[in-house]
Parts: C-alpha cells; sequence; structure tokens
C-alpha cells in the first residue's frame, strides 16, 4: 500500500430532516466501506481506535470490507468482532461479499458475521429505536447483473429500479426516516424514487484518481467521471453520501485518501452542511 493510501481522513456530514424524530436530533453514524483487505495499523488498531474516538451510537458498513482471498475475509471479520463489543454494527452486501472465491464461501463469511454480533442486511430491513421512537434501517443486495463490470456478470442494458428495490426490500415506510445502505450509488434515483430518505453508499473508491473540481476519474467499472464519485447528493428532497472507502481493489489512490465518514441526524428541514 502506498504511504498516501496509508492514511484515512475523517469526514464529517450533517444530515437534516423533518422526518427524523426528535429523539433522534444529534444521532451520529460512523459509515464503513471497500476495506478490500486493507490494514491500518496492526490488526486496524488506529481505525479501530478511531472510531472508538468518535462515540458513535451506530456503525453501518455498505460492502466490500472483505475480498477475494481469506486474509483479507478474516480482517474483516476481526474489524466486526473488534467494533460490535461498542457499538451495533450493521452490514450490507457489495459485489465482493457475493464473489468470495476463497475457502470462505459467501454463505460463510455471513454466518461468521452473524456469529460477531454484526446485524447483517441481505435485503432485509431493522428497526432502531431510540428514547421510544425510531428509523428504520434497510439493507440492499443487488444481483452481480446490474454491476457495469464488463468482465463480470453484467447483463447489457440492466437497470436497478425503483420497483427493484420494493420488490427485495418491500415498501418503503411512509411515517418514518428511512435509512438506506446500498452498496452501489449508481442507481441513487431508484433509492430516491422508492423512498430511501438517506442512502449510505460507497463502490467507486471516490473514483481511484481524483482531480480538483473535476472529481473522481474512473468507477470499477471503467466509467469516466462517474456522477456518484464521492461526498454528498441531494435529489427531489432524498439525500446520499458516498464514501470514497478504505481499501483498494485495483490500481492506485492519487489525491484521493481512505476514508471515514461521520454522519450527524439533525430533526431540522433545512439543507446539509458539508
Amino acid at each position: 500500500m502506498k504511504k498516501s493510501n496509508r492514511k484515512f481522513q475523517v469526514s464529517h456530514y450533517t444530515i437534516h430532516s423533518k422526518k427524523l424524530p426528535a429523539a433522534f436530533d444529534g444521532y451520529r453514524i460512523v459509515h464503513l466501506s471497500d476495506l478490500h483487505g486493507a490494514v491500518f495499523g496492526r490488526k486496524n488498531e488506529n481505525l479501530i481506535r478511531a472510531v472508538q474516538g468518535i462515540h458513535p451510537d451506530l456503525v453501518a458498513m455498505t460492502g466490500d470490507m472483505a475480498d477475494n482471498t481469506r486474509d483479507a475475509a478474516l480482517r474483516a471479520l476481526r474489524l466486526c468482532g473488534k467494533l460490535t463489543k461498542d457499538f451495533p454494527v450493521y452490514y450490507s452486501i457489495g459485489n465482493h461479499e457475493q464473489t468470495l472465491r476463497t475457502d470462505m464461501t459467501p454463505p460463510d463469511f455471513l454466518r461468521e458475521l452473524r456469529g460477531q454480533g454484526v446485524h447483517v442486511l441481505d435485503n432485509s430491513r431493522e428497526t432502531v429505536s431510540r428514547r421510544g421512537s425510531l428509523i428504520r434501517l434497510y439493507g440492499l443486495t443487488t444481483g452481480m447483473v446490474y454491476y457495469k463490470d464488463p468482465l463480470g456478470e453484467y447483463r447489457k442494458g440492466a437497470y436497478f429500479s425503483a420497483e427493484d428495490t420494493k420488490e427485495l426490500l418491500g415498501t418503503a415506510g411512509k411515517d418514518c426516516f428511512n435509512l438506506l445502505l446500498a452498496h452501489n450509488p449508481l442507481y441513487f434515483p431508484s433509492y430516491r424514487d422508492w423512498g430511501a430518505d438517506l442512502t449510505l453508499s460507497g463502490h467507486i473508491h471516490g473514483g481511484i484518481l481524483r482531480i480538483p473540481y473535476l472529481g473522481g476519474v474512473l468507477s470499477p467499472d471503467l466509467t469516466l467521471f462517474p456522477k456518484y464519485d464521492a461526498g454528498y447528493f441531494a435529489e427531489r428532497g432524498k439525500q446520499m453520501i458516498v464514501s470514497r472507502g478504505l481499501g483498494n481493489h485495483f490500481l492506485f489512490r492519487v489525491c484521493n485518501p481512505p476514508e471515514v465518514v461521520v454522519i450527524t441526524l439533525q430533526t431540522t428541514n433545512q439543507s446539509a452542511d458539508v
């Protein structure tokens, strides 16, 4: 790992929504994505210490924390095991969890995650409660045909729609705040139209190479200047934060440090601060 890729940056966002119950005002989420077997300090102690210092109410992982080697899968499991001792950890599934090619199969990996106390959201939802109020947390697993990887299982012309989202997750709650963990941000318009008030995603690795004022250059599917590369996006009253991720699967990051995202929820109807 290059020296510039060995240190992560902590990015802070504030998300405002009139749908948030007053009990969730100030609720803090740490968002981790795309570890891909990377290590920050011995056994990821630097990463663990950073999360502990933030004191989140919840840790959300949006996929590709594991990779195609057994060591990478074990590192992800070890990290989760450490964090679940202090915080509730919710994990949604990326493309690499679906294509593990080690002696640890995808079902084995998910079973081990659950054994560590992780809330695995595989096209499922859970209710998160705080002082008598609740929000809904969903985790979406999109099939490999929807990842526009020319070397993978992508089916030309495939598009993951709002109806597809509904088919997998059911109807979004109309009277509560809906938080969606979805690895691939490409389909944000579908998540938005389905009813996700806030979507957390990763997958794009910040565009690998970032150019000031232009953003990320290349997505994992070899798209140039992907629209949803990193950071905050808002459309039609719905919001999304895309993590630049923590590790690499191909190429090295340039002007694009690994990232830990911290999100603070606020119960107002203002625009989000970045």
